[in-house]
Parts: C-alpha cells; sequence; structure tokens
C-alpha cells in the first residue's frame, strides 16, 4: 500500500504532475507497486508453493501472470483516464467516442480490477493452503503481533481498495469463500494456525478485508474513498 500513499501525499496537488506524458504518480505506480506485488508473489512460491508439485506450482504461476497482467490492464487504462482528466483536464466521456470510453472505463474500473483481486486473494489462499500441509512452528508473542498487525493493515487497505475498485460485493463473497476454506482446512488437518505464520496472517488479512468493505459500506454506501478524501481536502484547505 506504501508506494500508493507516498505517491499521491508527494505529488498529488503539486505543480509538477508529468515526466513527458507520463504522470509521476503512474511512474510510481507501475514501478514501486508492480515489484511489491511480485515480492509478494515469488515471496509465497519460494516459501510453500514450489514444494507442492508441478501442477499446483503451474496453477500458482498462472495466478501470477494474472495478477501482473492485470495490474498493468489497470495502469494503461487508468494512466489515459487521468491523461485526460489531469494533464489535459478534460472529461474523457464527453472528449471521446462514446464506444471507446465506455470500453475504457470497463477494463480500468472493472475488468482489470476483477483479474487483479481474483489472483490476488488466490495466490494468498492457495499459499495458506500449502504451509498448513507442512509441520508447524513455534512462535514468540512479538512474532504473532508483527503478523497479525500486518495482516490487518493490508487486509483494511484491500477492503478500502475494492470499494474503490467497483467491486466490493464481489470481493465480500470472494473472500467469505477464501476464508471459509481456510478454516475448514485447518480443522479437518486439526492444526493450531498459531502455529502456522502464513496461516495466521491470512486469517486476519481477510477478516480485516471482509469487516473494512462491510463498514466502510454500512458508512458511507458505495461512494469512492477517493471522491471522499478529495471532497474532504477540498473543502478543508479552499
Amino acid at each position: 500500500m506504501l508506494p500508493r500513499i507516498v505517491s499521491e501525499a508527494l505529488f498529488r496537488f503539486t505543480s509538477v504532475k508529468v515526466i513527458w506524458f507520463f504522470r509521476i504518480i503512474d511512474i510510481f505506480d507501475i514501478t514501486l507497486q508492480t515489484l511489491s506485488l511480485l515480492v509478494l508473489a515469488l515471496y509465497v512460491y519460494y516459501r510453500y508453493i514450489y514444494t507442492q508439485g508441478r501442477d499446483y506450482s503451474m496453477m500458482y504461476l498462472a495466478l501470477v501472470a494474472l495478477l501482473i497482467g492485470g495490474h498493468m490492464m489497470h495502469f494503461a487504462a487508468n494512466a489515459l483516464d487521468m491523461h485526460f482528466r489531469e494533464v489535459l483536464n478534460e472529461d474523457p466521456s464527453s472528449a471521446l467516442p462514446h464506444s471507446e470510453y465506455a470500453l475504457l472505463h470497463f477494463i480500468d474500473e472493472y475488468l482489470s480490477h476483477l483479474i487483479m483481486f481474483t489472483a490476488l486473494v488466490l495466490i494468498i489462499l492457495m499459499g495458506s493452503l500449502a504451509e498448513i500441509r507442512c509441520d508447524g512452528e513455534e512462535l514468540s508473542t512479538s512474532d504473532m503481533g508483527l503478523i497479525m498487525f500486518s495482516g490487518f493493515i493490508l487486509g483494511a487497505g484491500l477492503g478500502i481498495s475494492a470499494v474503490e475498485a467497483s467491486i466490493p460485493l464481489y470481493m465480500l463473497v470472494l473472500t467469505i469463500l477464501a476464508l471459509s476454506v481456510v478454516v475448514y482446512r485447518a480443522r479437518m488437518d486439526h492444526k493450531n494456525v498459531r502455529k502456522y505464520p502464513f496461516t495466521l496472517y491470512v486469517l486476519v488479512l481477510f477478516t480485516l478485508l471482509i469487516l473494512s468493505i462491510a463498514t466502510f459500506i454500512a458508512i458511507f454506501g458505495f461512494q469512492s474513498p477517493r471522491e471522499l478524501i478529495g471532497s474532504y481536502l477540498e473543502e478543508k484547505f479552499s
């Protein structure tokens, strides 16, 4: 979550917004955020997946490809949309032909998000299921605290991102199903999740993802978090 927060904080309200045709925020997005997603996926693969056999590994790597591909798809469509809005100061819905804008909006706000978020949840799920098959390890209190704190941060952030991505109900259902699978597998195998660091992390992450989506919708409805923050800042500093 950090690259997006840093780029928004540093460059959202500055006069310098672009390098050549690229918004500086987009450069942060395509480099740092892509790398952070890839590091997460490769770590889970190295730590838990590659010992699970060829078929399991191939399924996992296909999801990694979808995750990075969906992110690149979102980056490209979002870069075009925001170039119109923030660089050309035009509304793409009126500046572009209707069919082209409809396609751009669909790719940016729906298709890329569906691919990206689905792949990420399934990657995390597969990592947890693979870990549960292995022997557990004793965790110190500090380890457990750090794991739960990290899961809290990413889970809450992904929940808000799912609302921003216009797929909150889809993510709610998908995450509830994924959480149910992890809990069922752990119980069937009589595993104590406190001895499985990644699974503990996943349980906290999925739980906070579900709670953050439900809480945000209950308070603000389906309004975009970015629009809420933007209108607050505009009112605060106007």
